[in-house]
């Protein structure tokens, strides 16, 4: 993966250590067949949490939200943060209650600032930033669902990112070791974030949007997430995910040309899974009727075979 994010590492037995140490290659490959063959857990408790609370406050998150969010949504979603044009972050919502929402990102300082400024139009409406009261836990792996579809509890969450369904678990944050030992005693992987980022891959997560070029970006914004509260115009773009051919190192400066030399995509990212031959690339194609597309690298070109069409 040419990722340039950190992640947090597993050290010292099973304790999750949050100090941010990158993983080798080889240690994250077998961390993702350990996770996948049984159920891996990932703490998320370094992203930000604010609590919204108030008659108003599905409103005020439909300020900045590019989907329409109404009563009818559920206890879990995703969703996009936009200003006029401007992407802020994606976020997961968590509703407490009737008129208690936790908005969670990674983006704290951003979200934490438009969130307080659309308080102003709200006044029944408070704001609280409780990211060192919760903690939020995610899993991953084959085992998951049969685990937890059984389950009746009230801050287990069924949550769909993207193209990709999976549990996540929220808990106060003094309570953040004994949960993880509870999950540990049952054989659960304590599972690094760089590993998860290949479950989200693999499962059609688009990540980093704010990497993505400006050009490109709310159109795939629009893609993933559709804008049912907003007006913006768009251009055509598909997501597609494609396997390389040859053994390259492709990276994001690279682009997809057609069998005749057209550019017709950008390269967004490149992963590897421990079980395929040649890597994975999850690009963006805006001439859509092109058909063999190809990579080039440098002076050379591969073959790209398509896996999916979002």
């Amino acid at each position: 993966m040419f990722d340039q994010s950190l992640s947090h590492n597993i050290k010292g037995g099973k304790k999750m250590n949050h100090s941010l140490i990158s993983q080798t290659i080889n240690e994250i490959y077998e961390q993702y067949i350990k996770t996948r063959n049984s159920i891996g857990i990932v703490n998320h408790s370094h992203l930000g949490k604010f609590l919204v609370s108030g008659i108003g406050s599905l409103d005020l998150i439909n300020q900045y939200s590019a989907c329409k969010l109404d009563d009818k949504i559920g206890t879990s979603f995703y969703t996009i943060f936009l200003r006029k044009k401007k992407f802020i972050s994606e976020v997961l919502i968590l509703r407490l209650s009737l008129y208690r929402f936790l908005v969670i990102g990674c983006e704290k300082q951003k979200i934490h600032k438009i969130l307080k400024k659309a308080r102003k139009h709200y006044r029944t409406c408070t704001v609280t930033d409780c990211t060192s009261e919760y903690s939020l836990f995610a899993f991953h792996g084959n085992n998951a669902t049969d685990f937890f579809k059984g389950l009746e509890y009230r801050y287990i969450f069924k949550t769909k990112r993207q193209n990709y369904t999976y549990y996540q678990l929220l808990s106060p944050r003094k309570d953040e070791d004994i949960t993880l030992k509870h999950f540990f005693s049952l054989d659960f992987v304590p599972t690094s974030l760089e590993v998860e980022k290949l479950f989200l891959y693999n499962n059609n997560v688009i990540l980093n949007i704010e990497r993505i070029p400006k050009a490109f970006r709310l159109s795939i914004c629009n893609e993933i997430y559709p804008f049912t509260n907003l007006r913006i115009r768009t251009r055509k773009v598909k997501i597609h995910k494609y396997e390389l051919e040859q053994n390259f190192l492709v990276t994001n400066r690279d682009k997809i040309y057609n069998h005749l030399g057209r550019k017709i995509g950008i390269i967004h990212c490149s992963y590897r899974l421990p079980y395929k031959r040649y890597p994975l690339v999850i690009a963006f194609i805006y001439r859509t009727k092109a058909k063999i597309p190809v990579v080039r690298v440098g002076k050379k070109e591969a073959l790209i075979k398509p896996i999916l069409n979002y």
